[in-house]
């Protein structure tokens, strides 16, 4: 709902509180540090969000739409073209020393209600279905060994995006996350030895 100033402030609290998540974790941040950081009043963003939580859910969903539709518009003649885009996905907050927005929920599991984590869950739930058919792909077009299995190289492939997101921020590295990506690419294209 727009204000008389013009100013969508529900957008404003949603991106505010995004950075907020990637920067600092979901526990990281309170009603008041985004009503300092926006120029308003906490009671402007209890308008708009009555609890904490509900704030986080609407955040992680909006979020987890985005990033399914940039990883759709991902585009490449090769499985490996669009493994290393989808990986440039993770890289892109690594250069501004953010987490994905996901990954950083994890962090607070426990300390995230029960319609954050299912966010969270479907984020993880679309990246690990896309994965896997690009992983199959890959193998009927003779880019991956026929021995990898499309699932298997999908959780590794997420998680090694999240780690290196990681090693990332300790580093000052943003390329960790696209150095994962190609050893995994690289592993997952040896062939066996023929017996």
């Amino acid at each position: 709902m727009a204000r008389p100033s013009g100013r969508d402030i529900r957008t404003e609290v949603i991106e505010a509180a995004t950075k907020a998540i990637q920067t600092r974790g979901a526990s990281g941040f309170s009603y008041g540090t985004i009503a300092d950081e926006l120029g308003v009043k906490a009671p402007t963003i209890h308008h708009h969000f009555r609890r904490k939580a509900e704030l986080l859910t609407t955040a992680v969903g909006d979020y987890r739409v985005q990033f399914r539709d940039q990883v759709q518009s991902l585009d490449g003649k090769t499985a490996r073209t669009r493994l290393e885009a989808f990986a440039a996905l993770f890289q892109a907050p690594a250069q501004r020393d953010l987490m994905c927005l996901c990954g950083a929920v994890v962090a607070d599991w426990h300390g995230t209600d029960s319609a954050t984590r299912a966010e969270v869950e479907r984020f993880f739930n679309d990246q690990h279905e896309w994965l896997a058919s690009e992983a199959t792909r890959a193998i009927d077009a003779g880019e991956f060994s026929s021995v990898v299995d499309p699932d298997t190289f999908a959780a590794a492939f997420i998680a090694a995006l999240e780690g290196a997101l990681l090693l990332a921020r300790v580093s000052h590295d943003p390329g960790a996350v696209p150095a994962a990506a190609s050893c995994l690419l690289d592993l997952a294209a040896i062939r066996p030895a023929d017996g």
